[in-house]
């Protein structure tokens, strides 16, 4: 794509080259919500309408954006989020991300379902290397991996908590999409119209021998990103005793993402966690929940000094991390 500082100033325009670049299935598995996709759009709507006051004649020749953050002092207020699929968004796209993370020194966040390996992602995320997880139906194999994420020097666990089914994203099965991904004629045809990206994703990973796999999978679960993949249906029996295994099993910083319930947080509290994530999934999981940062005051207030709250969901402009920062993220 050359030189995309040229091209793209903002994310609305960043956001536009990927979507004239992906397939549309991919676009969309990466872009859109649930049902009637609502509220990712009511996300930035919400963060739009928060005003800040400017103050004036005050000398910020001395200002610093930076933070610490579970320990780390880091120069931007910023966590790269887990994103699934990357690796099919760009030829080694974790790989990409994890790095560009390390070079502006803030954390990456690896999903279960990375087709990274964990110590390959270590060695690019030198900045802060942080694992996000779900909980299957056998806890014994999400344990393992866990393990492995320690294993390989992973200093934050995220736990998601807002998905304990599938969510309903029409947009991904109208173009063929699933996790994993399922090979059909909707799906190829529409990847056959992209060929540039064809070309330097697909092709060049059949090349160096194949698709890339589900790499931190147990043997049990299979690891085919176009394959059969059992066992690893997010549980809906996952709860608060899970918080407390997990509390035992992790001596590293743990976070729970997907708190939208001041009562939820002070529950947290009571369960050790060290973080706590409001957030909405970005709009892609249950279009009538509310908009993140309008329920982010509560949470706050909620945790008080107890616990560190993170804030994503609409965020488009540095802007909207002064927002979220200014109510207390």
């Amino acid at each position: 794509m050359g030189d995309i500082s040229r091209r793209a100033h903002n994310i609305a325009q960043v956001r536009d080259l990927a979507r004239r670049r992906l397939p549309r299935a991919i676009w969309e598995f990466i872009e859109r919500g649930t049902e009637d996709d609502l509220l990712t759009g009511r996300n930035v709507e919400a963060l739009q309408k928060v005003q800040l006051l400017p103050r004036t004649l005050r000398d910020v020749s001395g200002r610093s954006s930076e933070i610490e953050l579970f320990g780390r002092r880091q120069p931007l207020p910023l966590v790269i989020a887990p994103t699934g699929v990357s690796d099919l968004l760009w030829h080694r796209g974790e790989r990409a991300i994890a790095s560009a993370a390390a070079s502006a020194g803030i954390p990456f966040t690896q999903t279960t379902s990375s087709t990274t390996s964990f110590a390959d992602i270590a060695k690019c995320a030198t900045a802060g290397h942080w694992m996000q997880m779900y909980l299957w139906e056998r806890r014994d194999l999400s344990w393992r991996v866990v393990e492995n994420a320690a294993e390989n020097g992973a200093e934050v666990l995220v736990l998601t908590v807002d998905t304990p089914m599938w969510p309903l994203r029409e947009f991904n099965k109208r173009a063929g999409m699933g996790n994993p991904v399922r090979i059909n004629r909707t799906l190829v045809s529409d990847f056959l119209k992209r060929p540039a990206w064809f070309a330097s994703v697909i092709a060049r990973y059949y090349l160096q021998g194949g698709l890339p796999q589900f790499a931190n999978y147990p043997p049990e679960v299979g690891g085919k990103l176009t394959g059969t993949v059992s066992r690893v249906a997010n549980s809906a029996s996952v709860c608060w005793a899970d918080v407390d295994e997990l509390r035992k099993r992790w001596s590293g910083k743990l976070v729970i993402k997907g708190v939208l319930s001041a009562e939820d947080a002070k529950i947290a509290l009571d369960h050790g966690v060290d973080g706590i994530a409001v957030s909405n999934h970005g709009g892609r999981n249950f279009d009538s929940s509310p908009p993140a940062i309008d329920v982010l005051a509560s949470v706050v207030d909620a945790v008080g000094d107890r616990a560190t709250v993170l804030f994503d969901s609409g965020v488009r402009r540095g802007a909207d991390v002064v927002k979220a920062l200014a109510i207390g993220a």
